[in-house]
């Protein structure tokens, strides 16, 4: 029976052998074959260290040479943090009629240099990529570097790479090339939920700081921006995102890195309050971490990418052991929403502990530590967005707080003088109507003076914001040759006959919705559209004017007959935007400002006595509700040529 098994033995061997093409047998080859479509092949390698960078392909493809070259022993060919080039071999046999495509799983490449065999001639030809090109000279437009491995079917053959940068971490692989399109989409996919969630949250974040006006939103969405962007260079998203648009940033990736860190730092001050919560731990962060931030980006930008990011992965370590203990601290201080800080940066601080610690040739690479940043980069970002949400909270509970404390202390206060009330109720009364009468008196004057919108503001505030309005019609009144028609006039009768007008004009402009601006000597300046923006003010300002136009009409009538000289008055109205608000600390005034109001002017100084001339942007906007004359483009002070426009009828 023994002999039997033997003979069965050696017969399975030699049937096995004689089912391996002849050029393939070897225990070093690496066979490209139609069941394996995709396999990393790091244990197929051999390297060899160059740190001067003094060795040619000349000098590498020698058999003495190949004596010196080490078997790589993982999967993933890592050697950690070291600024050098590589020269790697590895001899592949291809069983099938599929095209095959050689891949570097990371964009961290300064230069990759490709050396096959020709299929016909058997001389050897270079093929170069790496992140110094621009992403549009890539075959494959990918974020990894694909290279094409042109071997005929049942051929072995020798290829070379040669690998020069400083972050020396190259997983290497082969696949068909719809292995590698399945491959690329998924990581494309995996990104893509990544990014699209980072658009998410940008514009949630912005939307809710325009809505609520807390700044801590758009800190947040500033710090989204640039872990987004960290990332993308890192892991060569960028480029494949945006093209050659940002190629200038991978000679500086390490300074990219630290500027996110810094970032990162002021987010954390802001949100978790450090300089009012823990100012010892603050002053670190000013003093010890920014600098540290400040030298890499100055190291990556003289070229020192070695350093720069030696320091990037001992500060960052440090950074993040710092921040996590730092929220623990703010946390066990009484401050609420530090605990969401803390679970946020305890998965952000796995992920690049993770990352790390795989660029330093200590975890194998695989999809978990080559993902890890993205991942806990996500979960800290779901995460950090309950911190502002708590804060909020906090705010909201504290406001209610001191209002129940305000409501608390009026209570006691009405107790208080309901028991003194019938002693001094009569003292009460009186004060109480001299109160009443002088607040009505200073409301009434207040409202004499401001909108009743901007003196409510000023009343709640103690300001008035300035504002833009985007659409307000203007309108000014002149009289014409007003100082000759002075010099027949006594003071009094001058200020009585100019009262008479701009009396009328105030009744007029509160009639149809017109704010009254301000008075300048004869001059009177009213405008549509504000405090509070409508729709209708430019009809209701050319209403205006109408009815002021017909007033002084009837007025000059009245004066004719009493042998007097008649008023004629210009009218002018532009339509625009303008910024409104008050002026000064003492008789202050509500006044507007910007283009629109010279506009407008130039339009009352370049019409005719008794008419109204409008601009060409009004007139755009009541055309259809009035009958206008087209003066043409008429030359105004400063302004050029503009279309002018006179009502024709009252």
């Amino acid at each position: 029976m023994r002999p039997m098994r033997l003979t069965r033995i050696i017969t399975a061997v030699i049937v096995a052998i004689s089912l391996i093409p002849g050029k393939c047998f070897s225990q070093v080859t690496l066979i490209l074959n139609d069941s394996t479509p995709y396999q990393r092949i790091g244990k197929f390698v051999y390297y060899l260290p160059d740190p001067e960078r003094k060795l040619r392909f000349e000098d590498i493809n020698t058999t003495t040479q190949k004596t010196r070259f080490i078997k790589s022993e993982q999967e993933s060919n890592n050697l950690g943090n070291k600024d050098m080039a590589v020269w790697n071999y590895f001899q592949v046999c291809k069983t099938t009629n599929e095209e095959w495509l050689l891949e570097i799983e990371s964009y961290n490449i300064d230069t990759a240099e490709l050396y096959y065999p020709d299929t016909l001639t058997g001389e050897y030809k270079k093929v170069v990529s790496g992140r110094f090109l621009p992403f549009t000279t890539k075959k494959y437009k990918s974020n990894s570097f694909v290279f094409d491995l042109p071997i005929r079917k049942n051929d072995t053959a020798t290829i070379y790479l040669k690998i020069d940068t400083y972050y020396m971490q190259y997983p290497l692989s082969v696949s068909t090339k719809l292995a590698y399109i399945e491959e690329a989409h998924q990581r494309d996919l995996l990104a893509g939920i990544y990014y699209g969630l980072v658009i998410v949250f940008m514009f949630y974040n912005f939307f809710v700081f325009l809505n609520v006006k807390d700044k801590d939103y758009l800190y947040y969405v500033v710090y989204i921006f640039f872990n987004a962007i960290f990332i993308g260079q890192l892991k060569g998203f960028n480029a494949e995102l945006f093209g050659d648009n940002f190629h200038f940033l991978w000679n500086y990736a390490p300074g990219v890195i630290g500027l996110t860190s810094m970032v990162s730092f002021i987010f954390t001050r802001r949100i978790l309050e450090t300089k009012k919560r823990v100012p010892r731990w603050d002053r670190i962060i000013l003093y010890f971490f920014y600098p540290n931030y400040i030298l890499i980006m100055v190291l990556s930008v003289a070229g020192q990418n070695l350093y720069a990011s030696l320091l990037n992965q001992f500060s960052g370590l440090l950074a993040l052991v710092f921040l996590f203990t730092l929220s623990i601290k703010v946390y066990k201080g009484g401050f609420r929403p530090a605990r969401y800080y803390i679970f946020g940066s305890f998965f952000y601080f796995i992920g690049v502990l993770i990352f790390t610690i795989k660029g330093m040739n200590l975890l194998p690479f695989s999809f978990i530590t080559n993902n890890a940043i993205e991942i806990g980069s996500t979960l800290q970002m779901i995460i950090f967005s309950f911190v502002i949400g708590d804060r909020l909270k906090i705010f909201k509970v504290e406001k209610e707080r001191a209002q129940d404390d305000l409501v608390k202390s009026l209570q006691e206060n009405e107790k208080l003088i309901l028991g003194q009330k019938k002693m001094l109720e009569i003292k009460v009364k009186e004060r109480t109507q001299e109160l009443e009468e002088e607040k009505e008196r200073s409301e009434s004057l207040l409202l004499n003076i401001l909108p009743e919108e901007t003196a409510q503001e000023l009343k709640e505030k103690g300001f008035s914001e300035p504002r833009l309005y985007d659409s307000v019609t203007v309108l000014f009144t002149d009289f014409k040759d007003f100082t000759k028609i002075s010099e027949h006039l006594s003071p009094r009768e001058l200020v009585q006959e100019i009262d008479i007008c701009f009396r009328a004009f105030d009744d007029i402009v509160a009639k149809y919705n017109v704010e009254k601006i301000k008075t300048i000597g004869d001059s009177y300046m009213a405008a549509g559209g504000l405090p509070v923006e409508n729709d209708s003010h430019p009809e209701d300002v050319v209403k205006a004017g109408t009815a002021m136009l017909r007033f002084i009409n009837e007025h000059n009538k009245k004066r004719i007959e009493k042998h007097l000289i008649p008023m004629d008055i210009r009218i002018g109205i532009h339509t625009g935007s303008v910024i409104a608000g008050i002026v000064g600390t003492k008789k202050f005034a509500y006044d507007i400002w910007g283009d629109t109001v010279n506009t407008a002017s130039r339009m009352e100084s370049s019409g005719e006595p008794g008419k109204i001339n409008i601009s060409g942007t009004t007139y755009e906007r009541v055309k259809e509700l009035f009958s206008f004359t087209h003066r043409g483009k008429i030359a105004a002070k400063n302004k050029g040529m503009i279309d002018m426009y006179f009502l024709d009828h009252l």
